[in-house]
Formats: C-alpha cells, structure tokens, sequence
C-alpha cells in the first residue's frame, strides 16, 4: 500500500489545500508557505459584528491564492480539502468564540446545489471542525429555495434580498433557547448568515454566533 501511494504521488502530486502548490501525502494542514502567508486573521480583523449574529469568527482573508483552493474545494469536487479546512476553523473557534454555543450547525445549500455537487460544502467544514472540538454537528436549518448564487450578485442589496425566506427550521424544539453555532465557507455581506440566524432566533434560538473559513475583504454587514 505504502508503495501504491508513492507510485501515485509520483503521478499524481498532492497540492496543498490552501495555496495550490505541491503538497505532501496525507497532508492535514498549511504547507510551509501557506503558514506564514498574509491570508490569515488575526485580532480584530478576524471577528465581525452581524445583525441576527452576535459576531462571526473568519480563519483567513478570501484573497489570492487561497480564494482559488477554495473555489476549487466547492466547485471542483474536493471534498478532503475539508479536513485541513475544518481544523483551521477549529482553531478559529477556540480562539474567538470559547463557551459561547450549545450547539454546533452549518448553513446547508439547496437541494438542487447539493446534487449538482454532490456534496455541501459548509456541512463538511462543520463535521470535520465538530471532530476537532469532540463535539457533534447537527443539522438545524433547511433550505426550502433555491436561490440565485450569492456570488452571481455584485451588490450588498441584492443579496440581501436574494436570500431572504430560504431556509426553515424543521424542528423547533431543538432549538429553543439554545446557543447556536452556525459554520460557513465564506462571509462577504453577512446576509446568508444573518438571514440564516434569523431564521434560527425566531424559531426560538436564544443566541447565534458564526464562524467561516474565509471573510473578503469588503465585508461590511
């Protein structure tokens, strides 16, 4: 097996999950150039206030050449790419949202998205980080549309609108008056996670707080 491996690496290298670049077999985090790259937060700038959300926890700017791995881990089937990802997340949760939440969830794509790819996303970034905090991501919200994609939309009014109705709790009573988790890929506007969170504090949620692996840069909620 161990020969078959290398055979394969050979062949096929394995690229680092965060930058692109050759990686190493097995690889579960930043290679040596993505751990000291300008990409990730730290301080203030890693912690933003919402509207339904109390604040949102982000590991790393959305910026080049992580914006690429990441497009590429949604839309290019790579779905392991969520395992370096959810432990990054991890940190970033430990770091800014300590006792904080009772429960940890993510927000999940439409029906539609989630054959189209085949997976959703945010659902393995929440599973994997979950792992690494030994705690359980449960499954809170649904989305009942299938909405426009947030990034087709240029303006922060659009996708505001664009989201707004499209998810639902399915069961309440797992969620009245808890603290929630909520994970996501990316925040740019805050208007998927706030709506999301919304929808969670009407149902009955006592407290939503945030966390993705990503923020741009012109995030403003």
């Amino acid at each position: 097996m161990a020969l078959l491996r290398s055979v394969l690496d050979l062949l096929y290298p394995p690229k680092c999950p965060f930058c692109g670049g050759t990686g190493t077999s097995g690889q579960t985090g930043p290679c040596p150039r993505c751990q000291d790259a300008p990409f990730w937060l730290e301080g203030g700038q890693a912690v933003v206030k919402g509207r339904d959300f109390v604040r949102c926890a982000c590991a790393a700017w959305y910026q080049e050449p992580l914006r690429t791995a990441v497009k590429r881990f949604k839309f290019s089937n790579q779905p392991q790419y969520a395992a370096a990802y959810g432990a990054v997340l991890a940190q970033t949760i430990r770091t800014y949202l300590p006792g904080s939440y009772d429960l940890l969830s993510w927000v999940p794509v439409s029906p539609a998205t989630l054959k189209h790819r085949g997976y959703d996303q945010a659902r393995l970034l929440a599973q994997e980080a979950a792992q690494v905090l030994n705690r359980e991501a449960v499954p809170l919200l649904a989305k009942t549309g299938h909405n426009r994609p947030q990034s087709s939309l240029a303006h922060g009014e659009q996708r505001w609108k664009n989201v707004a109705g499209v998810y639902t709790v399915p069961h309440p009573e797992e969620v009245t008056g808890q603290r929630i988790l909520l994970i996501d890929d990316i925040l740019t506007t805050g208007a998927t996670l706030n709506e999301a969170a919304r929808t969670l504090r009407q149902a009955g949620a006592a407290q939503v707080v945030c966390a993705t692996l990503c923020r741009t840069p012109s995030t403003d909620p």
